[in-house]
């Protein structure tokens, strides 16, 4: 088996550490002085802490137009190895054995990086009719969390591309939609006391069951009357809290309780229809009732108003919301990546259920996007993560065919 182009650029990507959470300087730099010396400034937008980067550059047309054009995108980051059992290689020293391509990152998702940055000279030398763009993010792994910002700036500066292809692996299939994914946490406070004395303190576990109870039923509603888009395996939005954790022990009335939720929404929802349904139940029905418990619980103890009804509380955030991609079906994006991907003509695309940045992406302006890239989803985040050499080669291909394309009036 022939040994792709690409892959020299893709070694050095896995073995430079960049999990997420912690810095992606590591990658970050091997990018941006690749893009020096080809004379491209990269530009960045930072964590809150400064600690790890995003990084967007332009190879502008040859006559120095920098909008429209191709934007190729992908996260830096990688998920965790601790508690996985790596018994082929070190995660992060790249193994080529048997056909496949070993270490973390090799699937998800240096192998699409890799293959644009090995293309990158002949991309600069090339005397483009559009432009073609690099987004590469950080923490994507943890909600999509370094895109959002990214995409504001070029877009902040007057780069607008045409057209986005993410290069999550899709096994180079194209995929036109994915639901969005969110992450939210709601924090109960009550007023602990022992529990032969349970009404002169407020059980904060109440209203925490009552928002689960809540939150299953707002899922059964989508369960039930939709929207439905039959594309995806299922076919509604989907949702529940999965995390809960409170109190102390069984005889000290709840003080605290924390509970974290997950909802999955089809592209014809949008994330703040849901989050004001979460916010209304919230202000309108849970937080009162809480309120006039803990006043109750004044009354009985002789406490001074207004000291147990301002202890307690409800706080909801939203920590992460990736989303959902619709590209339209007769979007010009879908053709043109199966053309790139070697399929001339066809306008076959794929909907999934994991989320990614792409539905970041089409939020700005009139860009269309498309995940494509090298891989199996499957291999993510496993132990002995791997990728067939056959999809680094199949991607490589990719690249070449938008350079052509680019360089085409």
């Amino acid at each position: 088996m022939s040994t792709p182009a690409s892959l020299p650029w893709i070694e050095k990507l896995i073995a430079a550490q960049s999990i997420s959470q912690t810095s992606n300087k590591p990658v970050i730099d091997l990018l941006a002085a690749e893009f020096t010396r080809c004379g491209i400034t990269p530009l960045y937008t930072y964590s809150e802490d400064g600690s790890r980067a995003n990084l967007f550059a332009t190879i502008p047309a040859a006559d120095g137009t920098t909008d429209g054009g191709v934007v190729l995108s992908g996260h830096t980051d990688v998920v965790p190895v601790e508690g996985q059992a790596w018994t082929v290689t070190d995660p992060f020293t790249p193994l080529v054995k048997d056909g496949k391509l070993y270490g973390r990152g090799a699937s998800d998702m240096k192998s699409f990086i890799g293959s644009a940055m090995w293309l990158l000279p002949r991309m600069v030398d090339a005397k483009l009719a559009r432009p073609i763009h690099f987004a590469w993010s950080y923490d994507e792994e943890i909600g999509c969390v370094g895109a959002p910002a990214m995409v504001k700036d070029f877009k902040a500066r007057g780069i607008n591309p045409d057209f986005a292809v993410i290069g999550e692996p899709s096994m180079m299939q194209v995929i036109s939609a994915h639901k969005g994914a969110h992450r939210g946490r709601v924090t109960f406070t009550g007023i602990a006391k022992h529990a032969s004395l349970g009404p002169h303190g407020v059980n904060a576990l109440v209203p925490a069951a009552e928002f689960i109870t809540f939150f299953e039923n707002l899922a059964g509603h989508w369960r039930e009357n939709g929207p439905f888009d039959e594309g995806f395996v299922v076919a509604h939005s989907t949702g529940g809290v999965n995390f809960a954790r409170g109190g102390i022990q069984y005889n000290i009335v709840g003080e605290h309780v924390v509970l974290e939720y997950d909802f999955r929404t089809v592209p014809q929802m949008t994330t703040d229809e849901v989050v004001a349904q979460i916010e209304a139940k919230i202000a309108d029905d849970l937080l009162p009732a809480l309120k006039a418990r803990a006043a109750d619980a004044e009354a009985l103890t002789g406490a001074t108003p207004g000291e147990f009804v301002d202890a307690v509380g409800i706080e909801h955030e939203l920590l992460a919301a990736v989303p959902a991609l619709g590209t339209a079906d007769d979007a010009a994006i879908i053709g043109l990546a199966n053309t790139w991907a070697g399929r001339p003509g066809s306008t076959e695309a794929q909907k999934v259920t994991y989320g990614t940045e792409a539905g970041q992406f089409a939020l700005y302006g009139d860009l269309q996007a498309v995940v494509c890239g090298p891989g199996d989803i499957a291999q993510a985040h496993t132990p002995n993560e791997w990728i067939e050499l056959s999809q680094i080669e199949a991607c490589d291909r990719f690249m070449e065919e938008v350079l052509i394309w680019a360089s085409t009036k």
